[in-house]
């Protein structure tokens, strides 16, 4: 009886394994358009990458009964950096590299209570990176705010805003305030199931797949793994990296690496004061 139960659990486990040797490989969607499609690849070490024109997300997968359930990677809206650079003497500089136009807004040295000042002013254009702002007293907190983008989901409102506070506990004096765009940072998960070298996901839609993993060269599967099992801001920001701060000088103050500074995320409870002046005016000239 013990033999035929084990014989039974290998003969599943075997099932199983080849059902997701099946799934593994890369599939595509057209998109209609010039910039091109959405490539999806399935990796045998259950993640997932989706590139496509502009972005290069990942998650995980893993196998519930019939089908197969995708996770995105959520990325955090705002990740804050700090490295101390001797050049700067009595000064402090903050680089913003965040996205535009979702009234971000930040405070520095405040109290819990005290208002928050927009990064970019409304109706903000013409956006010429890096912007740097600059402060001779030392930093020893800063709020990062991102107001909730709503989305309607069956009718109802779906997303909330939130706060992200870092405390300082080094003597920094040049910081980077940088993120990913909002499709990192929203998550979800979809389940889809595998049916004659398709991913059937519902209502209608289905992706086709279009090759092996073996179909990909090997440098492009090195980087496609190295993605999967790395963060994409790192704890250490190095040059190089396409998050390191741009200079127009490239002296051996500027290589200095950046040290990634960790939050504490929070949904605030009540609305948070916005002031009107923004710590830059961003706009095209006439």
């Amino acid at each position: 009886m013990k033999s035929l139960f084990f014989s039974v659990i290998t003969l599943v486990t075997l099932s199983l394994m080849a059902q997701n040797n099946e799934i593994e490989g890369t599939y595509y969607e057209s998109s209609g358009n010039p910039e091109g499609g959405t490539t999806f690849i399935v990796m045998p070490n259950h993640t997932f990458v989706v590139a496509y024109f502009g972005g290069f997300q990942k998650g995980t997968w893993e196998a519930t009964d019939n089908y197969y359930t995708f996770t995105y990677h959520s990325e955090p809206k705002f990740v804050l950096y700090g490295r101390k650079n001797p050049t700067l003497r009595d000064s402090v500089f903050i680089n913003f590299s965040v996205e535009a136009n979702l009234k971000y807004a930040v405070r520095i040295n405040a109290t819990k209570n005290k208002s928050f000042n927009p990064i970019f002013n409304d109706g903000a254009n013409c956006f010429s990176y890096p912007y740097r702002y600059n402060q001779t007293e030392p930093v020893k907190t800063i709020d990062a705010y991102a107001p909730a983008i709503v989305e309607y989901y069956l009718g109802e409102p779906q997303g909330s805003s939130e706060l992200y506070s870092y405390a300082i506990e080094h003597d920094y004096n040049e910081y980077l305030l940088t993120g990913l765009p909002s499709t990192y940072s929203n998550g979800g998960s979809f389940k889809a199931v595998f049916e004659n070298n398709e991913l059937i996901l519902g209502e209608g839609k289905s992706i086709k797949k279009s090759g092996e993993l073996k179909d990909i060269s090997e440098e492009d599967l090195l980087f496609i793994t190295a993605h999967t099992e790395n963060e994409i801001l790192p704890k250490v920001l190095e040059y190089g990296n396409e998050f390191f701060p741009y200079f127009d000088e490239t002296n051996q103050s500027n290589l200095i690496p950046f040290t990634r500074i960790e939050a504490i995320r929070s949904i605030p409870k009540f609305p948070l004061q916005i002031n009107k002046k923004s710590l830059f005016i961003v706009t095209c000239e006439d």
